[in-house]
C-alpha cells in the first residue's frame, strides 16, 4: 500500500529545497564583490592601451625621409633649445655665395676714322698703328684666358665719351689706351694727373662724368707700377708720367695710357722684335695684374 503525503507538508518541503538552491545573502555580496574587482581590471587594462603608444615596426627603407618631406636645421646661433638630437646634430643652412666677379681688360686704340692721330712716317697713320697693336695683343690674352672688350675693332671714329662709355658699361679690370709717337725713346706710361679720391668700393659709388678716375688713383698707379716692371725686365726705356687726358679722367677702372716710341735711334716703331718685346711685357703685366686684382676688395 502506498503512502500519500499531506499537500501541506509536500508544499513545506517545495519551499525548503527552493530555499537552498536559492543563494545566501553572503554568496551576493560576494559575486558583486568579484564582478566588482573583475570590472576594474578590465577598466584599467584599457587605460593602459590607450595611454602607451601602439609598437610598430618601421621598415629600414623609411629611416632616410623622401625628398618632399623637410627635414629641420637650426642654425648656429639662432637660441633655440638643444631639446632634441635631432636639432643639435642638423647642420646649418649653407649661404648661397655671390657670384665671383670676372676679370676684364678693356683695350682703346686711339683715334680711328676721321681722325688719323699722328703721322709716324713709314709706320703709317697712328690709328692704325694703335688698332695692330691691339689686335696683336688681344691673341696674347686669349692664350692666357684673359677676357677682353674693345672701344673699337675697325677704322672707325669715335668720341671720347663713347669710349669711356664701354670702359664703364663693361665694369673693366684694366683699361689699357693705345697710343704712338715717333718722338722719344721707349715706352711712355701716364696715369690720371687728378687728385686720388678715397672710395671704399667705387663700384658701388656714384661718381662725376668728368673725373670718375679719381676714384681710381691709387689702382692705376699700381697697374702702371706692373707695366713699368714688366717693360724694364726686358730693357725697354720707360718713361712714367701724370697727365689730364680724356677718356681716361671719365673710365671707371684702373687706367693707364701706353704711348710706344721707337726704342732708339736704329729700332724703329716698325721692328718686329721691338713690338714684340712691348707686347709681351703688355701681357705679363697683365696677368701679374690679374692676380693682384683678385686680391683687392
Amino acid at each position: 500500500m502506498r503512502w500519500i503525503e499531506p499537500v501541506e507538508e509536500t508544499a513545506a518541503k517545495q519551499r525548503a529545497r527552493a530555499a537552498k538552491l536559492r543563494p545566501s545573502r553572503l554568496e551576493w555580496v560576494m559575486r558583486f564583490a568579484l564582478a566588482g574587482v573583475l570590472c576594474l581590471c578590465c577598466v584599467s587594462m584599457a587605460g593602459a592601451q590607450q595611454t602607451s603608444p601602439p609598437s610598430v615596426t618601421v621598415p629600414p627603407s623609411s629611416t632616410v625621409p623622401p625628398p618632399s618631406t623637410p627635414v629641420p636645421t637650426v642654425p648656429v646661433g639662432s637660441g633655440a633649445s638643444s631639446g632634441t638630437a635631432a636639432q643639435t646634430m642638423a647642420p646649418a643652412p649653407v649661404q648661397p655665395r655671390a657670384p665671383a666677379a670676372r676679370f676684364l681688360v678693356l683695350l682703346d686704340p686711339a683715334h680711328g676714322g676721321t681722325d688719323s692721330g699722328a703721322m709716324l712716317g713709314t709706320a703709317g697713320p697712328e690709328k692704325s698703328y694703335t688698332l695692330a697693336l691691339a689686335m696683336r695683343l688681344r691673341a696674347m690674352l686669349s692664350e692666357q684666358g684673359i677676357r677682353f672688350v674693345f672701344t673699337r675693332d675697325a677704322d672707325v671714329a669715335l668720341d671720347n665719351d663713347a669710349r669711356a662709355e664701354t670702359a664703364n658699361r663693361t665694369h673693366a679690370s684694366a683699361c689699357i689706351l693705345l697710343h704712338a709717337t715717333s718722338s722719344g725713346n721707349g715706352v711712355h706710361l701716364f696715369t690720371s694727373s687728378l687728385a686720388a679720391v678715397a672710395q671704399a668700393d667705387p663700384r658701388r659709388a656714384f661718381l662725376p662724368w668728368q673725373t670718375a678716375q679719381a676714384a681710381y688713383g691709387t689702382q692705376s698707379l699700381r697697374l702702371e707700377s706692373d707695366f713699368d716692371a714688366a717693360l724694364t725686365r726686358r730693357q725697354i726705356p720707360v718713361l712714367v708720367s701724370r697727365t689730364s687726358l680724356m677718356p681716361m679722367d671719365s673710365m671707371a677702372c684702373p687706367a693707364v695710357a701706353i704711348e710706344v716710341a721707337p726704342l732708339d735711334a736704329n729700332t724703329p716703331l716698325t721692328d718686329a722684335g721691338y713690338q714684340q718685346k712691348i707686347l709681351e711685357s703688355l701681357d705679363e703685366a697683365l696677368i701679374a695684374w690679374r692676380g693682384e686684382w683678385r686680391l683687392q676688395p
